[in-house]
């Protein structure tokens, strides 16, 4: 189980901060090296989650690697690593259970030296108990080697023990590179039958790896499908990360130019009682972020009632109902999942005598394929 906070966006990074402690806290000191032991009470400061923490502070030289496990028999521990203390604490690592079982482990390598922060937490509200907290020295893996990638081209590549991996989480990761310019449209997708993979797509700075998106499941099954239009000109990184510790085993990596879509279509008539066999394309009409779409137009008379489902096995869908004006489409209702599992279903009532158009579309702009449309 993961915990869930409230995200403050960053150009660089996604920061977790904690709200204000619940009580002032002086931080104990820990040393690479040492073990140190603590227990979380109902008085200890509180995440924005409510649950208790202890912080200590970890002196780092630049390049230095460290390994930190926190185990407790009493509850479910919570790690977090970053800088700051209390209110002004910004972690650049958390994590539930790498280490195994309740047991919390992050890894880490300064790329600066300085004075980290190791906050030791539960994961949820009212968990309280001792803990040990260990700090080690830990062997970072070699950085991956970047393979190119070309845009139009498939790579094959696998995941193996001995391979790179990520200092979180870590999971074995592979890592390609390609020049882009600003403003391509990209689609970028793994396919395997032997792990469930993650696409990162980011740019290197300093050494370090920036993220920029990423996808996991939005090629199906366990395959992932990031679309992208790239901010700028110059060269950017593809990792190919396995979903968890455990994931390893063949897979092909794709990337795709992407055309433009296509302008608003015109909607197409219906009738009461129709069933319409519609497929969504990367050559769709878009709107927002990569979401496809296609019109629809139905008549009535004023107080008639109406029951529109939109049905995709690839794709969840959604609906809308609205008018189009000179500023676009103008929806007056909208549903998401009311027609079971990915189907969306609207019970409309026309207000007046006349027209109303219905768009259907993909709450994901990555998964697209065929859908039924129908009037009831």
């Amino acid at each position: 189980m993961r915990k869930v906070f409230g995200l403050l966006a960053a150009a660089s990074a996604l920061s977790l901060v904690a709200a204000a402690p619940a009580s002032a806290q002086a931080q104990r000191t820990v040393t690479v090296g040492q073990t140190v032991s603590g227990a979380l009470t109902a008085e200890d400061p509180k995440m924005e989650d409510r649950s208790s923490y202890d912080e200590f502070s970890l002196s780092l030289a630049a390049g230095q690697s460290v390994e930190i496990v926190m185990s407790s028999s009493a509850f479910d521990s919570f790690l977090h690593f970053g800088k700051g203390t209390g209110s002004a604490f910004t972690a650049s690592s958390t994590d539930d259970d790498s280490a195994g079982g309740q047991d919390a482990r992050v890894r880490f390598t300064a790329s600066e030296a300085g004075i980290y922060t190791v906050r030791a937490n539960a994961l949820n509200e009212g968990m309280a108990g001792p803990y040990s907290l260990r700090v080690g020295t830990y062997a970072a893996p070699p950085p991956a080697v970047a393979r190119p990638l070309t845009v139009g081209a498939t790579v094959e590549g696998t995941l193996v023990d001995g391979g790179s991996r990520l200092e979180e989480g870590d999971k074995l990761y592979d890592v390609y590179t390609f020049t882009g310019k600003k403003g391509d449209r990209l689609a970028l997708s793994t396919a395997s039958s032997a792990f469930d993979s993650m696409i990162e797509l980011g740019r290197m700075k300093d050494g370090a790896f920036e993220s920029i998106a990423t996808d996991d499941d939005s090629g199906g099954d366990k395959n992932a499908r990031l679309l992208t239009i790239l901010p700028e000109d110059g060269t950017y990184t593809v990792r190919v990360v396995g979903f968890d510790k455990d994931a390893r085993g063949a897979y092909s990596l794709k990337a795709e130019a992407l055309p433009e879509p296509a302008a608003a279509p015109r909607p197409k008539a219906m009738r009461k009682g129709q069933v319409v066999q519609g497929e969504l394309t990367d050559r769709s009409a878009q709107f927002g972020e990569f979401r496809a779409y296609d019109y629809y137009t139905i008549r009535g008379r004023a107080g008639e009632k109406v029951t529109i489902i939109l049905r995709s096995e690839a794709f969840d869908a959604v609906l809308d109902v609205g008018v189009l004006s000179p500023g676009g489409f103008a929806s007056v209702a909208t549903d998401d999942d009311s027609g079971g599992g990915t189907n969306a279903k609207i019970d409309f009532t026309f207000e007046r005598s006349g027209s109303v158009i219905i768009r259907a579309s993909s709450l994901n702009g990555a998964k697209i394929g065929a859908f039924s449309l129908s009037v009831e």
